[in-house]
């Protein structure tokens, strides 16, 4: 369906507003809220009414629904004051009152063989600053009809999660579907479509089990760029289709990040110098190494200098920041701090609907020991994409160093069961050692600081919670041993150097303070 007015045209079908032959750049929530708005033209729409439709029933504040008509309105060249096109009706809700034009896409219009005879489709992405991506119907194994229909709704609920994420373009779903049953070849669906990337999958129900196969395909290549399965009991399909849902949707968004870098390295396609700066940031951040933290940094404050209101920008710089001192490379004090802060309130102030922005300024309050605010930024982040494992870990180690083990350990089993690939879970190893470890568990605790130590062996904070658990438990020789380590990596480190940490609780900091001083750190 092609909704026509003024001059601008929205393809429900490929989510794409124009305005002539331009494609304009919109996030999908707001196209979904135009959408909405156009369909029901005939009637306002309530308060109620969009966060039925559009937020699928989850509660949203005030200022996120007034930022996303706005949104909207800039979108079709609208504004509060003209109400041109969508006009707010007092006390009762918004309607959309411009004339509309319907029409149906031309028959065959985004399937395969669409394309007339003798005129290519480029496989360049629709918007030149997002990787695109389209999920192809995952196929049930077997002829179980309701395995089907459970199939049917983890496509479904992939597609909408994927769009929730503010970085990528995703394909809709009822364009999608088309494609169901279908044998078809991916680098087909890609051109036909002009995307960057497709996901498809399989499904099999087999003794009691669900087994689902997922990958990820690299459009211009070909190759497989991440591919995984994932098996469960078969009971309770609804959480099982969550589960898989969202291990889909956070294992490609942290995959199209480390590719689109890659890209960017190879100069395989085209893009800004801005851009060009910000995914190669992007693929070193998740390199998760001193080196690639470090390159973050100075990435971001180059894109900065072209660009100074660039919300990416600000956000990876500060998550760079933080990172340099979560590592130890630079000092853990007010100076990093408060430019931790300055950056991630920049990013949040420029991109709101952004759910990275949120999640480093959940790490600035860390850093500031605001642990209730930095609560508070990290629900927003999953209120934004619930898929969001980033998120769901960082909480975990904000409770923990907060003094709530039980509640940061389920937060950090959670972002490793969604994620497990996630080349930043040894920070949730951490986080699961530092709550083991205040709720007494030490063996439990060296277990994952064991893990910690394994993958980080020079990391400062792993070698705490390695050094007081070995000690607690009793092995004073191995505990003085890694308290050698963590001299050599942090010269400074003293039992008084805690009081730097962010620990909401002086008798938790009070407890690793017994460990380090049984594992023989010096006092001050």
């Amino acid at each position: 369906m092609i909704y026509s007015f003024e001059n601008y045209s929205l393809d429900v079908d490929r989510q794409e507003l124009r305005r002539g032959a331009e494609l304009i750049t919109v996030e999908p929530q707001v196209l979904d809220l135009l959408h909405y708005l156009i369909r029901t033209r005939e009637r306002v729409a309530s308060k109620d009414d969009l966060i039925a439709h559009v937020w699928n029933g989850r509660i949203v504040s005030e200022s996120t629904l007034t930022s996303r008509i706005t949104a909207a309105r800039q979108a079709i060249g609208d504004s509060g004051e003209n109400q041109r096109l969508i006009r707010t009706i007092a006390r009762k809700g918004v309607r959309f009152v411009g004339e509309v034009r319907e029409s149906q896409n031309a028959p065959g219009a985004g399937t395969i063989g669409a394309t007339p005879p003798g005129v290519a489709l480029s496989p360049a992405r629709p918007l030149a600053d997002r990787p695109s991506i389209a999920v192809l119907p995952f196929e049930a194994m077997g002829g179980d009809a309701d395995l089907d229909s459970f199939t049917d709704g983890l496509t479904e609920d992939i597609i909408t999660g994927l769009s929730r994420i503010k970085a990528l373009w995703v394909i809709a779903s009822n364009t999608m579907f088309t494609y169901k049953g279908r044998a078809i070849d991916v680098r087909t669906v890609a051109k036909d479509l002009r995307v960057n990337y497709v996901a498809n999958g399989r499904v099999r129900k087999a003794e009691g089990r669900i087994r689902m196969t997922a990958q990820l395909i690299d459009a211009e290549t070909g190759h497989h760029i991440w591919a995984a399965k994932l098996d469960r009991p078969s009971a309770g399909l609804f959480e099982l289709q969550d589960d898989f849902t969202q291990f889909v949707v956070a294992s490609v968004q942290v995959q199209l990040i480390m590719s689109e870098g890659k890209a960017v390295r190879r100069k395989a396609r085209p893009s800004s110098r801005v851009g060009d700066l910000l995914a190669r940031a992007r693929e070193r951040f998740y390199q998760s190494t001193v080196d690639g933290f470090n390159e973050v940094v100075a990435l971001a404050e180059e894109a900065l200098v072209l660009d100074p209101f660039n919300g990416e920008a600000c956000r990876l710089l500060a998550a760079g920041i933080w990172h340099q001192v979560y590592r130890g490379i630079i000092p853990w004090d007010r100076a990093a701090a408060d430019r931790v802060m300055v950056f991630a309130q920049r990013a949040v102030i420029a991109e709101d609907a952004d759910e990275y922005a949120h999640w480093i300024m959940g790490l600035a309050h860390l850093m500031a020991c605001q642990h209730d605010r930095a609560i508070v930024s990290l629900r927003r982040a999953l209120d934004i994409n619930p898929s969001y494992s980033l998120a769901y870990g960082t909480l975990g180690t904000v409770l923990a160093w907060g003094g709530e083990p039980d509640e940061s350990i389920a937060n950090n089993e959670l972002a490793l069961r969604i994620n497990p690939s996630d080349p930043l879970n040894p920070h949730r190893y951490f986080g699961l050692a530092l709550a083991h470890y205040l709720a007494s568990r030490y063996a439990k605790t060296l277990e994952y600081a064991t893990l910690v130590v394994q993958v980080r062996p020079d990391w400062w904070l792993g070698l705490i919670i390695y050094a007081a658990s070995l000690a607690q438990v009793g092995r004073v020789a191995d505990a003085r041993s890694a308290c050698l380590d963590l001299q050599r990596a942090k010269p400074d480190m003293t039992v008084a150097s805690l009081n730097a940490l962010p620990f909401a609780k002086a008798n938790d900091r009070d407890h690793v303070a017994d460990g380090l001083r049984k594992a023989g750190l010096p006092a001050d």
